[in-house]
């Protein structure tokens, strides 16, 4: 049996930052005081600034000398650089996995599960579950790939991706087509073709980054 390590302080305090900024507790550039933040969870100053540093490598806040830290703000050029990526090394990772024919029928119902968590947050119209369970199911899809690299760059992605996600919902986008658009993915990824299933996550994923960058753009122009 090997033993989990306890989350330290810092992480903790990551987890809670992080998920308050996917959740829209904290708007694009707005300003996280470290006292405040501090007092908010009874922990030290220095434990927050540390935080912040992580959350800055991780792409969700931005840290300026002297002035503090604000949530990081989501521009087009940005998310068009998030969704390029995600979807060469997402579709690259798929393909990995049907080729090497991880897909078992135990892989399989595992999918099925996270495509009915996904299912069951688009009932609920929650924004914000609606993005987690979308990531999860990409997640779980990922990880037949057996490539430590790929899924910690693609984990990378998908946590910046998932701030993306909520403010495409937020803005409008019809979460009923989901499933529907999920289901398809699944039923290429499972048909065994590789090219099949690699061609389904990239259209999938561009798709919607297009969707994203234009809603962007428009709310660029509207506040020049």
């Amino acid at each position: 049996m090997v033993l989990q390590r306890p989350e330290t302080l810092t992480r903790a305090v990551v987890r809670y930052i992080s998920e308050a900024i996917l959740r829209g507790d904290f708007a694009p550039g707005q300003p996280l005081p470290e006292v405040h933040l501090a007092d908010r969870m009874g922990t030290s100053r220095s434990t927050v600034r540390e935080a912040s540093r992580v959350l800055a490598e991780q792409g969700l806040v931005e840290v300026f000398p002297h002035r503090g830290v604000i949530v990081a703000r989501l521009t087009a050029r940005k998310a068009r650089e998030i969704f390029t990526l995600r979807a060469e090394l997402e579709s690259y990772a798929v393909r990995l996995a049907v080729e090497r024919g991880a897909y078992t029928s135990e892989e399989r119902r595992a999918h099925e599960r996270a495509l009915h968590e996904l299912e069951s947050a688009v009932a609920g119209a929650n924004h914000f579950e609606v993005a987690e369970a979308d990531m999860r199911f990409h997640e779980v899809l990922a990880r037949g790939s057996d490539h430590q690299l790929l899924l910690e760059m693609l984990a990378e992605l998908r946590l910046r991706m998932r701030q993306a996600i909520v403010f495409t919902k937020l803005l409008g986008s019809d979460i009923e087509t989901e499933t529907v658009t999920h289901r398809r993915i699944l039923e290429a990824v499972h048909s065994g073709d590789p090219d099949l299933a690699a061609a389904a996550i990239r259209e999938h994923i561009t798709q919607s980054g297009e969707l994203l960058v234009k809603k962007l753009s428009q709310t660029e122009k509207e506040g020049d």
